[in-house]
């Protein structure tokens, strides 16, 4: 018989969570990565604001360069970085976690952030 511990939020923090938002959350946040009410993250951080997930491939297009340079519209491009955001508490409605299963990753249901670009909802494109 193995003896089971109590999970705590901070022995989430490293390991990849699904998340499921509450519906109005979900319809009022314009984050990329989150294509639909639950997916899947890995959790970098937990204070009393929320949870911080991370979203290793949030892309964006700059339009000045580390330097502060004005980059002309016709030589920008995307680039990818490592970004961490912030999911407030009142905004998540459950979290899921396979505390014997590190190696996690979403199933059919659950997208998982930073490995598909944000597509936009058919609501923000007028259909």
């Amino acid at each position: 018989m193995t003896t089971q511990h109590p999970i705590t939020m901070d022995q989430v923090v490293g390991t990849k969570v699904v998340i499921k938002l509450h519906r109005q959350a979900y319809e009022m946040l314009d984050l990329q990565g989150i294509e639909s009410e639950r997916f899947v993250a890995r959790v970098v951080g937990v204070d009393g604001f929320g949870l911080w997930v991370e979203n290793p491939e949030y892309t964006t297009i700059p339009v000045y360069n580390d330097d502060g340079e004005y980059i002309p519209p016709e030589e920008r491009g995307e680039v990818v970085h490592r970004a961490v955001f912030l999911l407030q508490w009142p905004y998540i409605q459950t979290i899921l976690q396979f505390p014997d299963r590190p190696a996690y990753r979403g199933g059919v249901d659950e997208a998982e952030i930073g490995f598909k670009a944000k597509v936009r909802r058919e609501e923000d494109q007028g259909g």
